[in-house]
């Protein structure tokens, strides 16, 4: 996939989450930026680590935790709380 239409596409499920068109193509480029880092970082897959982004995102749009993070959420939480 070319950088412009990978922008394009990201962008567009930014757009989806409620982010203004401009807001939402800087997101896209800072997504796409950190899953190429993590992947350089960790010698795995651009595409996989940008899912992996793309998924906490949609999660965090929706007020979400990824599974495994709400069960460490649920262990932290003051036992009074």
């Amino acid at each position: 996939m070319n950088p412009k239409n990978e922008i394009d596409k990201i962008s567009q499920i930014f757009i989806n989450l409620g982010a203004p068109k401009q807001n939402a193509e800087v997101m896209a480029k800072q997504l796409i930026k950190r899953a190429e880092q993590i992947a350089e970082e960790k010698n795995t897959s651009k595409i996989k680590e940008l899912q992996k982004l793309l998924e906490i995102s949609v999660l965090g749009a929706q007020g979400r935790l990824h599974p495994s993070d709400e069960a460490d959420f649920d262990e932290k939480k003051a036992p009074n709380a």
